[in-house]
Parts: C-alpha cells; structure tokens; sequence
C-alpha cells in the first residue's frame, strides 16, 4: 500500500520512492515478532534485559534498521510490536498525540541541534499519520506545518493545535478540519525559556477539569504571561507542571519542584503523577504542592520540607513518558498500570500504585520490553483507540542529547497483544451530543478523553443542549457503580457547564471520597487567586459563598478520608488570607497526618505566606494543632523573618552532615544544597564558583601518629556533566580525576581513598575541590567525606 500524500513533496523531503520502503506487506512479515516471556515480575523481566544496567551517555552502538530494532526486543509473550512509522517517513520525532479520528499528530523538531544550542530556522513540522486499516502501521501522511521553530509539545482541542514553541506557546486553529492551518500560529502566552532544549515545555495533556497541562524542566527559567504582559503579572517557572484554560485562556503554575519531568497523566481517579529524570522518578502530584527538586533551590526559601517521591525501589536515570492503562485490550494484569519508558535502560517499564493515605506507593511493576538497543531513546507514551501503547524513539546514540549521532532517524512502535482484530476507526467529531455523553463510560479511556474534550469545546461555542446533557450526565451519575464512572459524569458535566455551583455543593456530602474531593477542587475553580502568584491575594474574592466556605472548614474537621483532606489543602491555598484560617486550624488537628507524605506539608504550604503579616495568629494556629511539623516550621519562618533564606544559606549545616570539619567557599551556581534522595542516597551538592575558581572544601587538622589516616570519600556528577575533583594537602597534589559516567561504578556513585598517612604527626592543610571542566553542569555531588585512621 502506497502511502497517501496530501501535501506536495518539498525538496529533502522522503520521495514516493522512500515512503514505498515501508509499504504494508513488508511490514507485516518482518515486523510483528513475538520472543517468548516467562511473567510480568522483575525477576522475570531481568532475564529479558540484555544490555548491562549502567549509566551512560553514548556509546558506539550500530544503526539498527527499524525492522533489526524490533528483532533485539525483548517482546512479552502474546504481545506484537509493530513500527507505527519509522524514517524515512519520520524524522527527529519529539511530541505526538492523537486527535478524535484516531490519526497521530507528531512534531519533528528539525531545529535541535544540542542540550545548549539550536537553529532559528522554520523548518519543524507536524504530521498527520493515519493508519486507515488499524494494522498498526501508519498509511496515509498529511503535512500539517512545515515552517514552525523548535517545538516540544502538541495537543489537539478545540478546533486546531496547541504547540509549545519557545519562547511562545500557541494556537494553530483549524476550524473546518481540513488538516490545513486557517492562519498564522496565534500567541496565546509567550516569555518560554529555552536555556536547556530537554527541559522546556513538554508532555501536553488535557486534564478531566478540562485544562491543558504540561511539563517544564528545572535548568530552563521562564517568565510566562500574555504577550505584552508586564514582568510584575507574569509566573515564574522552572521544574514544575502547569496548565492552561482553553476557555479563559488563564495560565497557572501547578505544581513546583521535580528535575526534568517529560510525562505526566491522570489515574482513574484523576490523580496526577509525574515521571522525572535523575532524582526518583516517581511523583504524585497535586496542584500546590512544591516536590522535591534537582540541584537548584526551591523558590521559595520557606518550604523546608518538600513532598517527596511516591516510589520504594528505584532505576536508571532519565525516565520519559507516563501513561496509565486504562484501556482494555491488554491482559488484565496490566489494567491501570503506569507505562513509561526509562532512557539509560533502553527499556519500557511498568508500575503499579498501591494506595497509601492520601498518596500512593508506587512498586515496580516489571520491566515489560527492554529493547537491548543502546540507541533506542523512548520517552513518550499514548495510548491508542485501539488500546495499544505507542512509543515514540528518538533514536540516537547520544541518548542525553548532547549530538545528534543518527540525523533524520526516530520511530514509533505500537505495542498490542496477538491476534487483535482490527478496530473500526473512530470519528468521534460526527457523533451526537448524546452520543459523546455515552462515551463517558466506555472501556478505553481515550474515548472518554477524547469525547470530554469536544463536549467542552462544543459548550464553549454555544452548540451544546446543556439542558440534555445535565439531564443524561445526572442520570449517568447517579447509576455509576464505581468511582471512575462516577467522576467520569462529574468531569463531563463540569466542563460542559451542566451542573451549576449550588447543585455541585451537594455533593460535598456523597459517600464517594473522590466525589468529595473532586468536588471541592471543582468549586474551587471559581476563585481568582492561584497558589504560586499572591499579587493580588489582598483584594482577592474566595468566589466562593460563606456555606462552602463553612462546608469546607467542616469537612477538614470531620471528613475520615485523607484524600479529601488534601483536595482541601489544595484550595485553601486558592483563598484569599481571610478565608484560609478557619480551614487550616481544623486540618492542623489530625494528628494523624504527621507521617502522610503529603498533608502535614500541604497544611505548612497554605499557611507559610500568612505567617510574616499574621505572627500571632499564625503561632497559636500551630501551638493548638497536632502537628509537630507545623509548629517547628511556624517558628523557624518567624526567626527567619522577611530575609529570604536562600540569600543567606546556613550551608555549613549541610556540609557538617555530609563532610564534617570542612569549611566551604567559593560556592557558584545553585549554592550548596542537601538532597535527602540523589541516585538513591544522601547527597550534598556543590558547583564550581566560575571557570576559573573551583568550589573548595578546607579542613585544617592535624593526622594522627602511628596510625594509617586515610581520606575516604563517595561522590557522583550530574546527569549531564561531569567534574574534577581534586585533594591537596598544602600545595601537594594528592588525587586529581574526573567525576563522571565513565568513572562511576554501576551505582553511580564512586568511593575514592587518599592515603594521608605520610603526613602522621604533622598539621596540615585539607582541600576538596570541586573543579570546572567543560563548564558544563559541573555539579558535584557528595554523600560522605570522612577521615578514618586505623
């Protein structure tokens, strides 16, 4: 089958020739292979796993050909893996999504040069692939765009595309459908950064609340508002999740903190969780809440304590995708599941949440289809209509980005049990209002995602029946038999505008508690206040009446489910100052939440902004609560003052943990920094103070006689750098090497000795250096610096 261009061919573009190569019948006699798999535990998935499990950055792995690549994989027995498309077909993929027909939009960023530089030039593209007989393998392209500027996110919605295209985020509209832009790209936001091009805007997904989410990188800083926007108006971002209202077209901050994550999506119960790299990959993620973050100090000095990660076993670094299956095809056993894909593994994972008060534990599922390929670079995830899980493989040697070794390669793979019959395909756009309703409660979520997303499209334009459709939601609602089913109809009917706020209010006392909190989440919507930008918190209206108000101060008294508990640690953060306090002293009663891995945190992220204006009663909140956490945060920030921590760290506390004896200077970027969990411990971080002036430790002591002194020391590099290190004493030279992927053993961390025992007797001086090599992410990283004498 010749594929269908709908578009002209360009010069340098694949020819009728090229696309030929990956015509139907090949493909379905060399691609679809099946390896035998013994079961879906790790010990299982370890016998699968070819490659050696250590980190890297590149290697001198052979070009495979799609069809070799398929071959190396370790597939799951009954499973078949097909290449949904490939190059010549496809080229530098990055994005992808699917539209409601079931057609793959995929951006190819031609403009990605390295993490630090790319080309101005209008030659990024999207395309529309459609695979017309559902054999998973694509068999009609349409060219989309041909002339965009580096891109990293796409969704369809809405009657066009939203791209993420820095330093602009916006909207190609697209009305008739026809797959040909009606204009020129609209701004909707602009002031994007692009200081690393892996870390920027990222992993767009519509959200059950009907926002567009999306994922932003910690070493990338951007100041985000409507173009023309002044400085004073516009939210900061750096490691975090945001979203935006396609309908008020408001922009907010989410959540803060994380590393570099490039997935997130939404459980059953509309839980958020993230996949990040280098520090633990695994977050539950709830809006206010401020996570743990890579290398660079929180924003705001006062958090203290952050939300940690969800996970209890760990990977790899560099973990890209997330995608929950919550669809049907596949075997039971993987059924609601977190897919993701982990980059220096080469390999896609699964994880499995198990409830725990009101987060989760997230256990490792298996290592469900290593791809024993060294250039295989997968970090995105759908799933398809079909319910198949589709890969998308950058596919490059230097899997961190930092050359492009394969130019003008990368693929995507279809994963789908054997013997799946076709699926019709999809044109959910043609049905009917009622129609969409109904797919509510299919067994495929991305029908129900899909059909939410034109419903709320066709309320905001007017051509809804409201009327119809909160008659049929209601009635959906009330015979769900689950909880998903049940906030299905809610969703719907929130973001068709169906259910006014006093019906939803009802609701605050269903006997579902993710009816509760979703409910109070959904109410809170009408507030004109965002948890990460207080500007206008003083002339700020709740939005909300005085009865939800007292509902909520109730519900955080007497409500047993701690789920709910936290949605509400999550509005109170959305009310003015006035508001919050009748709230926050009924949660900061549950002595119960002192070990929750959210909720002692949250109730400290709600109250900390009130605490300089409002000391008294700030202190007599805590004192009177249950929780030890509040009360030694509400005095710490009191002590502190207005002077923000972070421009005058106490760093010696953190080094006396770590390397105790040592004095610290010339500390550069980021400052010096305790992470509770870096590569699986302990670590402080250091950074040279410029090219020139390296970071350095001194101690001056004096080595004991008659005994064998050594310098012990475990340290680590960043992701994406590497660093030397060196150990005088005076002026003698005593260790000098680089810290770095190669150098580090399969842990990631590497113990270096240094005899000091020629110095027995003698005062000497100590020096650490953390020195500069490339000045590339010449962070250091140490998780102990001890002297032990024998």
């Amino acid at each position: 089958m010749k594929i269908q261009e709908t578009q002209p061919v360009e010069s340098g573009q694949p020819s009728d020739v090229s696309l030929r190569a990956h015509d139907r019948t090949t493909r379905l006699t060399g691609i679809c292979l099946t390896l035998a798999w013994l079961v879906s535990f790790p010990s299982a998935a370890t016998a699968q796993q070819l490659l050696p499990k250590q980190q890297h950055r590149t290697s001198d792995a052979p070009f495979l050909t799609p069809e070799e690549a398929v071959k190396k994989m370790s597939i799951p027995k009954g499973f078949d893996v097909s290449i949904f498309a490939a190059e010549p077909d496809l080229a530098e993929p990055i994005a992808f999504c699917f539209d409601d027909r079931g057609r793959m939009w995929v951006v190819e960023n031609l403009n990605y040069r390295t993490r630090r530089e790319h080309t101005d030039d209008k030659v990024s593209r999207i395309q529309i692939l459609e695979d017309t007989d559902s054999d998973g393998v694509f068999d009609k392209k349409t060219t989309f765009a041909d002339d965009l500027t580096f891109t990293s996110g796409i969704a369809v919605g809405f009657g066009g595309v939203y791209v993420g295209s820095p330093p602009n985020f916006s909207f190609i509209p697209d009305a008739d459908g026809d797959d040909r832009p009606d204009g020129p790209p609209q701004v909707l936001l602009d002031g994007w950064g692009i200081n690393d091009r892996h870390e920027t805007l990222n992993s767009f997904i519509w959200g059950p609340d009907g926002w567009l989410y999306g994922c932003h990188g910690v070493f990338t800083q951007s100041r985000v508002g409507r173009p023309g926007e002044s400085d004073s108006r516009r939210q900061f971002i750096d490691g975090g999740i945001w979203r935006f209202h396609p309908v008020t077209k408001k922009y907010e901050v989410f959540a803060r903190g994380l590393s570099n994550p490039w997935g997130f999506d939404f459980d059953k119960h509309g839980q958020g969780f993230a996949t990040c790299c280098v520090i633990p990959h695994l977050f539950h993620v709830v809006q206010g809440g401020v996570y743990t973050k890579q290398s660079r100090p929180h924003i705001n000095p006062y958090i203290y304590d952050d939300i940690k990660t969800i996970r209890d076993h760990a990977h790899l670094s560099a973990h890209g995708g997330a995608r929950f299956y919550l669809a049907d095809a596949f075997p039971e056993e993987y059924h609601d599941r977190l897919f993701m894909c982990n980059i220096h593994e080469h390999c896609v994972l699964t994880d499995v949440m198990v409830p725990n008060g009101s987060s989760f534990i997230g256990q490792h599922g298996d290592d469900f289809l290593p791809t024993n390929d060294l250039a295989w670079v997968g970090f995105s995830v759908e799933i398809g209509p079909e319910g198949g899980v589709y890969i998308l493989d950058w596919h490059d040697t230097d899997i961190c980005g930092n050359a492009i070794n394969f130019p003008q390669s990368g693929r995507i793979y279809r994963i789908m049990p054997e013997g799946a019959a076709p699926i019709a395909r999809p044109h959910l756009r043609s049905l009917s209002d009622r129609e969409l309703i109904a797919m509510q409660w299919h067994a495929n979520d991305w029908y129900v995602r899909q059909a939410r997303v034109l419903l709320h499209a066709r309320a905001a334009a007017g051509t809804l029946d409201r009327s119809a459709a909160k008659t049929q939601l209601v009635q959906m609602f009330h015979q769900a038999d689950t909880s998903p089913k049940r906030l299905r109809a809610l969703w719907a009917a929130h973001v068709t505008g169906s259910v006014a706020p006093e019906e939803m209010t009802m609701l605050l006392d269903h006997d579902d508690p993710y009816v509760r909190a979703w409910t109070v989440q959904l109410l809170s919507e009408q507030t004109t206040v965002d948890a990460f930008f207080l500007a206008d918190v003083d002339s700020s209206q709740a939005g909300l009446d005085a009865n939800v108000l007292n509902k909520f101060a109730s519900m955080a008294q007497q409500d047993e489910s701690p789920v709910v508990r936290l949605y509400l640690a999550s509005a109170v953060q959305r009310l003015p100052y006035a508001d919050r306090w009748p709230i926050l002293q009924a949660l900061a009663m549950h002595a119960e939440d002192a070990t929750d891995n959210n909720l002692a945190r949250m109730y400290w992220f709600a109250l900390e902004p009130m605490v300089p204006e409002f000391p008294e009663k700030a202190l007599s909140l805590a004192v009177k609560g249950k929780l030890s956490s509040l009360q030694e945060s509400v005095a710490r920030r009191l002590a502190t003052g207005d002077v923000a921590e972070a421009s005058d760290p106490d760093w010696q506390r953190v080094v006396a943990r770590v390397a105790p004896g040592f004095d610290v200077r010339n500390v550069g970027e980021g400052g010096i920094v305790h992470h509770k969990v870096f590569r699986n411990r302990s670590a402080m971080q250091t950074h040279p103070k410029d090219r020139h002036q390296p970071c350095r430790m001194i101690r001056d002591v004096k080595i004991p006689e008659g005994k064998k002194t050594s310098l012990q020391m475990r340290v680590s590099h960043h992701p994406h750098g590497d660093w030397q290190l060196r150990v005088l004493v005076g002026k003698d030279v005593l260790a000098d090497q680089t810290i770095s992927t190669s150098t580090v053993s399969k842990n990631e961390w590497l113990d270096v000795h240094v005899d000091l025992s020629k110095y027995a007797g003698r005062q000497v001086r100590l020096t650490l250096e953390n020195r500069a090599n490339d000045w590339q992410n010449e962070w250091a990283y140490w998780n102990e610096v001890k002297l032990v004498s024998r």
